[in-house]
């Protein structure tokens, strides 16, 4: 009976305090990928608390004895090649046989084409606000990573000043701040972030301040050697774009926003009138900081972990009870 009595204990201990173990997967060969390097980190309000670090051994297995106790998620961090490949653990999915996937490289940007590529312009009385969203799909089972080249090239207007937000978010991730970096191109900026397979989300924010009439001038930049389609231009209800370099497309039926496409190759300009916004009135400002927001929460462990302790408590006072009764100091007494 002693042998049941702590299995049981053992197994709710478990499940309290689980390992996490797994397998890190090349998606490019297909084959457990030996000799990577991997973190577990915790994010929270302060950033990543690192957790344990461990190297993926010769047939690609992984283990950390023992994950952060008070609930939240967790993050697998696995650098190959150069990249970094994350997997994200929350408390609801298994902890283990785990499959960490991870990419072969390359710095060919051939392998991924630009799937959209949209500018967005939202006048108000005091300025403009311009966002450009870029979608980057890449089909392949190849990361392109080229920190020379960059993954993203875009035009930056000289009245912005310098000051321009990008967040990226990539295949299954969260959308993180990246920093634009200047070319030796004037006005030309390039973002450095891999392009694993699937599709990628580039989002670039700028204000330039307004006029009456207003003339946007702009450039159609590619990273060269990447396909990619037409430059669409957006207007939202109330604004009107017009200019050589373009032509309408037509309103988007849900908010009526005029769609253009700019005919131009390099430079073109675009006359700006009217006032308008895509975002409803209970849009809120962007978050201004570098860090992604994380909220932590409790695993479905502790919605019972009432009735696991009582279990845990009445299976001791069972043993407690079973060793009394079989005690050999008690024996005589009990004759």
């Amino acid at each position: 009976m002693n042998r049941y009595i702590f299995c049981a204990f053992f197994l709710t201990a478990a499940a309290v305090c689980a390992a996490i173990d797994g397998t890190v997967i090349n998606r490019s060969t297909g084959k457990p990928q030996p000799g990577v390097n991997i973190t577990l980190v915790k994010p929270g309000q302060q950033g990543m608390q690192t957790i344990g670090t461990t190297v993926s051994d010769a047939n690609g297995r992984f283990l950390f004895e023992k994950d952060q106790p008070g609930g939240g998620p967790q993050l697998l961090q696995a650098t190959y090649d150069g990249v970094n490949y994350n997997k994200l653990m929350t408390p609801n999915i298994p902890t283990t046989n785990v499959e960490l996937e991870i990419f072969e490289s390359t710095k060919s940007p051939a392998i991924a084409h630009v799937a959209q590529h949209m500018l967005l312009f939202e006048p108000s009385a005091s300025s403009i606000a311009i966002t450009e969203n870029v979608n980057i799909q890449n089909d392949s089972t190849t990361t392109y990573n080229n920190p020379a080249v960059g993954s993203l090239r875009f035009f930056l207007p000289p009245s912005a000043n310098g000051q321009v937000q990008v967040r990226v978010q990539g295949p299954q991730g969260m959308p993180l701040p990246r920093a634009a970096e200047r070319t030796g191109v004037e006005g030309i900026y390039k973002v450095d972030y891999p392009i694993k397979p699937g599709e990628t989300q580039f989002e670039v924010d700028y204000a330039l301040p307004a006029g009456s009439p207003f003339t946007y001038r702009g450039h159609v930049v590619e990273v060269k050697g990447m396909p990619s389609g037409p430059l669409r231009l957006v207007a939202p209800l109330g604004v009107t774009l017009s200019g050589k370099d373009l032509k309408a497309m037509g309103a988007e039926p849900k908010t009526q926003a005029n769609i253009y496409t700019v005919t131009a190759t390099g430079a073109f300009s675009v006359d700006i009138a009217g006032i308008g916004s895509l975002r409803g009135p209970e849009a809120t400002q962007p978050d201004q900081s570098d860090s992604p927001q994380v909220t932590e929460g409790q695993p479905q462990i502790y919605r019972h972990m009432g009735w696991l302790l009582g279990l845990a408590l009445a299976i001791l006072a069972v043993g407690l009870v079973f060793l009394y009764m079989n005690s050999p100091v008690r024996a005589p007494y009990a004759k």
